[in-house]
Order: C-alpha cells, then structure tokens, then sequence
C-alpha cells in the first residue's frame, strides 16, 4: 500500500529514493500501562525524518505509557482519509519510537539521546524503555518486484510505474488496478513468492502472521482526551 501510494507514483523519480523492499522480525511486549487499559498497541505516530510529529502530543503519551509500539489500519485513525479505498488485505501502519524522536535524526543531543531513549532493546520486557526488538529477514528491490532491469533506464525510455489519474503505468501494468482486491493480493503475493525463494530457510510471512492491531482511541485516551479540531 505504502509503495503504491507513496513511492511509485511519481514520474521519472521513486519518492525518497527508495530502490528496496526490507524485511523485518518485530517482537513487542507492551508497557504496563498500556496493558492496564486493555491494549498491546498504542496510536501509531508519524515520525518525519525521525521526528515524532503526531496526531497531538506524542511526548505526554510516551510519559504517561512508555514508549509504547503503535499501529492502525490504514483507514481508521489516524489515516481514516483512506477509509474504504484501500484494497490491500489489511493495510497496517506501524510506529516504533526510536531515540530522542523529539528531534529530527540529524539534529540529536546526547541529553536528548538519553532523556528520550526510546522503546527498542534486545528482549523486550515491557518496561518503559524496552518494548520491541527488531531484525533484518532479508531484501528485495522494487526493481525486482517490478521485473525490470533498471528504474534509470525505465525511466529515461519514458515508462512510468503507476500514474494515479490513470489507475494505470505507461510501458508496465505491474501497479494497475489499485481499487481491485486480486490485484492487490497478486502483488502481495509475487513479493512473498520473491522473498521465498531468496530466503528458503527463513520462516515464511504466512507462517508468522501479524498481530491483530488493537488499538483503541477511546481506551488510549481516556486518561487525557485531545482537544477537539
């Protein structure tokens, strides 16, 4: 979803960069208060250049329940623009804090590194500072995925990957149809195909399936409901 929506969508440039699809383990054990409330996660923030910028306050949240793993589905809160045109089978959001997520990565203090220590360590145990760990489970790159050689070449020979007036590519069909479930489930399924057959000995993504995400906006915020818009 984010690849079709964000990335591939612009011509002759991928946004950000982006050449790779990165394949993570994530293991998370909630912080205590967050369980008190019924929850394993919390809202899920945006963090621009690694800055936690929202919804609201994300550093009253972080001090009153840790820094906590959050999540949504991409068409409820806080993304619920997206509600109902989103056809990848549940399309989740993700947030893991990281390090002084107050400040941009490029603009880190060591005060700050150490005052906002963020969630991630090697076994979570729940605890404030502690609530996921993460490895790498390998790569593929978007090239790949596509079947093609070279994005560079692609490009400068006029192809397109996906243009969203058109709900069509120019000179590859890869990414049409992004308000068609089987077409979304067939991209689903060549990266999980690709990943499979680079990775054989690695647990597949249908053998570890992701959490049902929980969170609650009712429960989450009951403590100290945000101002009203």
């Amino acid at each position: 979803w984010y690849l079709h929506n964000e990335i591939v969508n612009n011509r002759w440039y991928r946004r950000f960069g982006k050449t790779r699809i990165q394949r993570f383990k994530v293991q998370t054990r909630a912080p205590q208060p967050l369980i008190d409330v019924g929850l394993n996660f919390g809202v899920r923030y945006a963090f621009d250049a690694g800055q936690c910028t929202g919804p609201f306050n994300c550093s009253a949240q972080f001090q009153h329940y840790g820094y906590f793993v959050g999540c949504n589905y991409v068409g409820q809160f806080p993304t619920a623009q997206w509600a109902g045109l989103s056809f990848y089978p549940n399309a989740t959001w993700y947030s893991l804090p990281g390090v002084c997520s107050s400040r941009r990565y490029d603009d880190h203090t060591a005060e700050c590194r150490l005052s906002q220590p963020g969630g991630a360590c090697d076994d979570p145990t729940g605890r404030g500072d502690c609530s996921y760990s993460y490895t790498l489970m390998g790569e593929i790159s978007i090239d790949e995925l596509e079947g093609i050689q070279s994005f560079s070449r692609f490009a400068a020979e006029g192809g397109w990957e996906y243009n969203n007036g058109t709900d069509r590519g120019v000179h590859m069909n890869f990414w049409d149809d992004k308000f068609n479930a089987t077409a979304c489930e067939r991209r689903m399924q060549v990266a999980k195909d690709l990943f499979n057959q680079r990775y054989p000995d690695d647990p597949t993504d249908d053998a570890m399936q992701a959490p049902p995400c929980d969170f609650n906006y009712e429960a989450f915020y009951a403590w100290k409901m945000p101002p009203p818009n």
